[in-house]
């Protein structure tokens, strides 16, 4: 320590001190009862506490025994004491100490504030029983100023007619710790001893001593939180600020004490459980007076004996110069000399309780305005929490609401950071390499106009620079650099950044044109930091549905294309009969009517079968056309009937070419479901062409190959199933892989595709072997509706 000191008579300082880390010292004077070593390890991580709760002082432990306290205090050497109550009260007499918070203790997780003595023997005393047996006996305490050491016991044992000093055969007192008061009555050097109930109980739980080799004297009924004791309940140590310490720093340390968390490690460290505001010391009080010790020793010299004790030398003069006065005015001298002693002890003491009181009131106004202070504090974070429980509800309602868009989900959030942080402008700006731009832009549309990027190009330069930690500038007029504040009139201003797969997307940037009071609560940033989180896992999760979607449609197409190429050869031979057939009709009517003589009926019957083949050729070539065409992924009200037979259609005559009976078994109640056209109907084509393909090794007469569909609740489905081989049990679970096949000239491309559209339709394939043999694939969607 660093200490600037002027050292006084009889070891005084003034001037001021200050530690190495430039802080002014604190001292805390700690009643050393079970060593010094002992006090520092306890409570040094209080003062540590203190000094982080407080951070303009240095608290420091300064360890005492009862001897020392006084004249440390008297010289002004300490700020504060821990002492026990007995202690406190006379240096409330002497030196005007105020108690500032109550000591609580644990024991068994339960909290006490109260704490008394124990007065033990070994267990093995047969004639020690009882605290009337110890007349005559040894018996060992502290000090007779230790209050848990010694006063204590010394009430109960004049409450049964024993003085300590009189009817003992030897009163030892041997000081700190009192862990060696326990060890002498356990090695048999004092018949009997008393300590403070904790230290017996810490001995016992630390494996010390054992506890069946002592007798508790006058056992108290165990009241609920305490330890075994002999005595009376009295309030815990006080912690007591000294007449010279600052007002202002007692407050400060009587707040953080009682803040203190019952599980915070300094209280574990101390084995407390915190603090509390300070109790009624008036049990310690009336054990004084009954004792007439501390502030109280007037009592004992008030009565005749001490008068006559104290003043014996007098009285014996005045005895002999007064031997001829009569005896009646002996009398009434002795008389008025008692009278006037009385009256000034009566004075002392008024004016002592007056003084009392005038301390009590004093503390009691303090001691309010902390409450109320305290109070409104709690109240303001309260405040604080519900606002921030409240916009996080409203962050997971928009970002899980599935019926808000993108572009919704995005300008609900900036509206909801807008309200609250009361600043009028949001902008979702980006500033990656194809330069600034607006991304989305919530709030007065006249602060915004022309706003080609972020709102502050160096602020969203400075975010970078601070690893994306949120930048809060309540003024940017007065903030440094200067270059803060160019740009649009923007006085306030709040960014954070917005991460896309680890790299800064945009930036998160609200502004306002009037100046904030002051920096945002660490809760505020928070909530910040969460929101810039959500919008970039909403963009995470756009950037990845529009590269689904446009890889969706690249497979289908590619898929499509590669169908069509394996239907090319085919379709070609069946177009060719219907327009062979259209052709030879038509030549056929050419000749009647060159003939001269044409037959009407033979000329319409010709024309009309022209007409029907050019038609069949027509509706082959539209759905060629509307299948191989990419389109878009419209999703409309569909009848999956109408798909089924569209498909059918198409492919009729590859099937007869194969010799396969296509069998429709279709729910004419069959409900809509919500879908796309070409890409279900790509689906069914795919189930169709598979199961020819399964039944090329079938006999032509157990070629068949059934489509059905049924509704089921609020599932459609639609079902192929075929009469064929069947798929091996190693192949059926991947065979809606992508690029998996098993055809020697198969792409493996026609199942992974069916399965992306079907999953983009909210749907779910399946495929598994048919009762009779052969494989059923299938397809169930949602109704058209439901969700």
């Amino acid at each position: 320590m660093l200490a600037l000191t002027f050292t006084l008579a009889g070891g005084r300082t003034t001037g001021a001190e200050i530690t190495d880390s430039g802080l002014q010292p604190v001292r805390i004077g700690v009643l050393a009862y079970r060593g010094k070593a002992e006090a520092l390890r306890r409570w040094g991580p209080t003062a540590d506490y203190l000094s982080a709760a407080i951070r303009d002082y240095q608290f420091e432990i300064v360890p005492l025994n009862l001897d020392e306290i006084a004249g440390v205090i008297k010289n002004n050497g300490i700020h504060f004491t821990l002492t026990n109550p007995g202690n406190y009260v006379d240096l409330e007499s002497r030196f005007g100490a105020s108690r500032i918070a109550t000591l609580q203790t644990r024991s068994h997780e339960k909290i006490r504030v109260r704490y008394g003595a124990v007065i033990v023997a070994r267990a093995d005393s047969e004639d020690i029983r009882s605290l009337e047996d110890l007349r005559g006996k040894s018996f060992m305490a502290v000090s007779p100023e230790a209050f848990g050491g010694f006063q204590m016991a010394w009430r109960e044992l004049k409450e049964h007619d024993i003085d300590p000093f009189r009817h003992l055969s030897d009163l030892r007192f041997v000081g700190f710790p009192q862990d060696k008061i326990i060890h002498a009555v356990y090695a048999g050097v004092v018949d009997a001893a008393t300590v403070r109930a904790e230290t017996l109980a810490q001995m016992v739980e630390s494996g010390k001593v054992p506890m069946d080799a002592f007798t508790i004297l006058n056992a108290q009924p165990r009241v609920k939180k305490a330890y075994s004791h002999s005595t009376r309940l009295y309030p815990e140590w006080p912690f007591a600020t000294l007449k010279h310490t600052p007002r202002h720093l007692a407050t400060r340390v009587t707040q953080a004490l009682l803040s203190m968390p019952v599980n915070h490690p300094a209280a574990e460290a101390s084995r407390t459980a915190g603090w509390t505001i300070p109790l009624d010391y008036s049990p310690v009080h009336e054990l004084m007076q009954v004792l007439q010790i501390g502030p109280y020793e007037v009592l004992r010299q008030a009565s005749p004996l001490a008068m006559m004790k104290r003043y014996r030398p007098w009285l014996a003069g005045a005895a002999l110069t007064l031997l001829f006065l009569l005896l009646l005015n002996g009398y009434i001298s002795r008389t008025n000399r008692r009278l006037k002693e009385t009256e000034r002890n009566l004075r002392r003491e008024i004016v002592e309780r007056e003084r009392s009181q005038a301390t009590l009131a004093r503390y009691r106004d303090s001691l309010e305005a902390q409450v109320a202070t305290r109070t409104e504090d709690l109240r303001n974070t309260n405040l604080a929490l519900e606002k921030s429980r409240v916009a996080l509800r409203e962050l997971v309602k928009i970002t899980s609401a599935p019926d808000l868009s993108h572009d919704e989900k995005l300008a609900r959030l900036l509206d909801t950071g807008r309200a609250y942080y009361g600043l009028p402008v949001a902008v979702l700006a980006g500033i990656g390499s194809e330069g600034p731009r607006s991304c989305k832009i919530s709030g007065a549309a006249s602060l915004t106009q022309n706003q080609p990027g972020p709102l502050n190009r160096r602020c969203a330069v400075e975010l970078i620079s601070r690893h994306c930690e949120p930048l809060d500038i309540p003024d940017l007029a007065s903030a440094e650099p200067a270059g803060f504040a160019a740009g649009h009139g923007w006085r306030s201003y709040l960014c954070a950044a917005v991460l896309v797969e680890g790299h800064i997307h945009c930036t998160l940037e609200f502004a306002g044109t009037v100046a904030r009071g002051g920096l945002l609560s660490q809760w505020d940033l928070e909530l910040l930091k969460v929101m810039a989180q959500w919008i970039g896992d909403e963009l995470e999760r756009q950037i990845a549905f529009e590269a689904q979607q446009r890889h969706q449609a690249e497979f289908a197409h590619v898929s499509r294309i590669n169908t069509i190429g394996e239907l090319a050869a085919s379709l070609a031979h069946e177009l060719n009969q219907p327009l062979t057939g259209a052709i030879n009709y038509s030549s056929g009517c050419l000749r009647l009517l060159r003939s001269g003589q044409p037959d009407p009926e033979k000329l319409s019957e010709g024309i009309q079968r022209a007409i029907e083949g050019a038609t069949l050729a027509a509706d082959i070539i539209r759905h060629i056309r509307e299948f191989v065409q990419k389109g878009d992924t419209e999703f409309v009200a569909l009848d999956l009937n109408a798909a089924v037979k569209n498909v059918t259609a198409l492919i009729s005559l590859e099937a007869r070419r194969h010799e396969v009976e296509i069998v429709l078994d279709l729910d004419e109640n069959l409900p809509p479901v919500n879908g796309n056209l070409i890409q279900l109907e790509q689906v069914i084509l795919n189930f169709i062409r598979n199961g020819i393909d399964a039944m090329a090794a079938v006999p032509h007469a157990q070629r068949r190959l059934v489509l059905s569909t049924r509704c089921d609740g609020r599932q459609v489905r639609l079902a192929a199933r075929d009469t064929g081989e069947g798929i091996a049990q190693d192949s059926r679970d991947r065979i809606f892989d992508a690029f998996y096949t098993t055809k020697p000239d198969g792409m493996g491309i026609g199942l992974s595709v069916s399965r992306s559209i079907v999953e983009s339709h909210h749907g779910k394939i399946m495929a598994r072997p048919a009762a009779a043999g052969g494989t059923e694939f299938s397809f169930q969607l949602p109704v058209f509706g439901a969700g």
